[in-house]
């Protein structure tokens, strides 16, 4: 018998002896809470005995771990706690950026709307500005809204000698302007359209019309000119210094929204192809007339 049983039954001897005694001369109520005492000191022994024994069974020394929670039970519990807490934070994060991205797409899809509605109202603009083919059906176009014609204008002089032929008064018509005449350009140049308006020549000739009232301030005029010359939107090299110029002089007659609408178009269809410098006057006439984007 080990040293450490002996100690264990004489402990337990013990017990019982002092149970004994105290209970011979102790009321009731005593004896009730010594037996729950008792009990649990009884409980401990069979415990202490068990892991000695395990102990002795197995050869492995015995480690009694203090009451109360494991260590690392409890840093394990902190880690879930830390993860959970993570999680959470990130559910709100996943929130937001959703809430964000809706109203992205709710803005991007009503600036699109906004793009498709101002589309329309310069193709309607260029399409009431167009010229009506007379009954006779000569082909010859009436001259731009709030001007003359040019046999009624005083000092109107044709820009050629009569019957020179269409080249002759299209080359005489650009001379004209380029030599800063632009009263006599303005003239001729519906002499011109008057004449040969079905002309392959017509459109860049409407358009150095709308250059010779543009240069003068004569920016209603200009603006009729300039939506004739850009029928659907010709492919010429002129047309996109066209397009920033019918916006500027929308803008001119107090017609920003139009303006900004024919600055849209050129972004879309001659913003990669145009000059640096086009491209400079269409950045200025945004910024002037304060365009959206």
């Amino acid at each position: 018998m080990t040293v450490l049983r002996r100690l264990l039954i004489a402990g337990a001897g013990a017990a019982a002896l002092a149970f004994g005694a105290f209970s011979a001369g102790a009321p009731a109520m005593a004896q009730t809470a010594e037996d729950r005492r008792l009990d649990r000191l009884e409980k401990d022994l069979h415990e202490l005995r068990a892991i000695v024994f395990q102990g002795r069974d197995t050869g492995q020394p015995v480690v009694v771990k203090p009451e109360g929670p494991d260590p690392a039970v409890e840093a394990l519990q902190g880690r879930v706690d830390q993860l959970e807490q993570t999680l959470r934070n990130l559910s709100g994060q996943v929130e937001v950026l959703s809430h964000d991205l809706d109203e992205a797409k709710r803005q991007g899809a009503a600036a699109h709307d906004a793009e498709v509605e101002l589309r329309g109202e310069v193709k309607a603009l260029t399409d009431e500005m167009q010229p009506q083919v007379p009954a006779d059906g000569s082909g010859a176009a009436p001259p731009p809204a709030g001007s003359a014609a040019p046999e009624a204008q005083a000092g109107a002089a044709p820009a050629a000698p009569p019957g020179s032929g269409e080249a002759a008064s299209f080359r005489a018509a650009k001379a004209l302007l380029a030599g800063g005449d632009y009263a006599g350009a303005a003239d001729a140049l519906n002499a011109y359209l008057q004449q040969y308006g079905s002309s392959p020549h017509a459109r860049e000739a409407y358009y150095l019309l709308g250059e010779s009232y543009y240069i003068r301030g004569a920016y209603g005029d200009a603006t009729t000119a300039y939506a004739r010359s850009l029928k659907d939107w010709p492919k010429l090299a002129w047309a996109p210094d066209a397009t920033v110029k019918l916006a500027r002089a929308l803008a001119s007659t107090s017609r920003v929204e139009q303006g900004c609408a024919a600055l849209a178009e050129f972004q879309r269809r001659y913003g990669a192809t145009a000059s640096r410098a086009v491209r400079a006057r269409a950045a200025a006439t945004a910024a002037s007339a304060k365009c959206p984007g």
